[in-house]
């Protein structure tokens, strides 16, 4: 029985399972990031499990998942642990071409009324040039993103995202969710095999917070917060994407407390297909949001 429970994945494994092997190629490497908000940081990348962050002649050390996404475009993940409070999770878009960088700062425990509800903040910046120079460039956040869908493949289930404008996006499960969720779960199944009546259909949708951020052609950093998520039910997450829309798929991360009460912050991979959410984009929103 040892052995087999060894065989049990970990409980977010089905996020992760499309994952891309970490990546090994900053090891070694250090880097001056410029921020705009006038807290310069340096970054180093001490072997492939831990990296140095912080002020100049302050850094700290963390452990952290480096995933590629694109030419010299890396997703870069960590969090103090022992756990801070409030919980800090950096996530550091390094864009090694451009020398251009993107973090998403999120923390949890801030709000008094809701202590799991997580808070990000996108900040922008560049990288210090090898002959000293900065750029003037910076990725900025764009509305390339609205009015499209995405039907994400995390391996153990599917989810459309629907980018519902600039600055709310919606969640739909798309008919092929469906029937997976039906096969995977056999409880859903009445005894002679038909479906079990179905919930009625919703006629609002639900809709939460988005910023979108294009980092270069065909690549966006997408940032998703289960706000309204939190206020039912106590406890949402910060979900972090990094997209590559001319291969239809992405990295991520979420930082947050699952259903368990459990601290996560953990990265994950997906593949994604154009989704028609048309009925979606045409239902009012649940929540009021306009």
């Amino acid at each position: 029985m040892a052995d087999e429970k060894k065989l049990v994945p970990d409980k977010y494994e089905g996020l992760s399972i499309f994952r891309p092997p970490l990546s090994l190629e900053l090891v070694g490497k250090k880097f001056e990031l410029v921020m705009d908000d006038g807290y310069d940081k340096k970054l180093v990348f001490l072997d492939e499990k831990k990296l140095l962050y912080g002020d100049p002649g302050e850094e700290k050390e963390y452990e952290y998942d480096c995933l590629k996404m694109d030419d010299r475009c890396y997703f870069v993940n960590f969090e103090a642990r022992p756990f801070t409070h409030p919980r800090l999770g950096i996530t550091l878009i390094l864009d090694t071409r451009e020398y251009l960088v993107t973090g998403a700062f999120a923390t949890l425990g801030l709000d008094p009324k809701f202590p799991k509800m997580p808070h990000v903040d996108i900040k922008f910046g560049a990288m210090v040039r090898p002959d000293g120079t900065v750029p003037h460039l910076r990725h900025g956040y764009t509305e390339d993103m609205a009015g499209t869908s995405i039907d994400w493949n995390y391996g153990s289930f599917n989810i459309a995202h629907v980018y519902q404008s600039e600055r709310y996006y919606r969640v739909a499960f798309t008919p092929r969710a469906i029937e997976r969720s039906i096969r995977n779960n056999p409880q859903m199944m009445n005894p002679g095999g038909e479906k079990r009546e179905e919930r009625p259909r919703p006629t609002a949708a639900y809709e939460d917070y988005m910023d979108a951020v294009k980092i270069r052609d065909g690549l966006y950093a997408v940032s998703l917060v289960e706000t309204n998520l939190c206020r039912r039910n106590g406890h949402g997450n910060s979900l972090f994407f990094l997209m590559n829309l001319k291969e239809m798929h992405d990295v991520g991360r979420s930082f947050g407390t699952n259903g368990d009460n459990e601290d996560e912050n953990y990265t994950f991979g997906a593949f994604g297909a154009w989704y028609d959410a048309k009925t979606v984009k045409e239902m009012p929103s649940m929540y009021y949001i306009h």
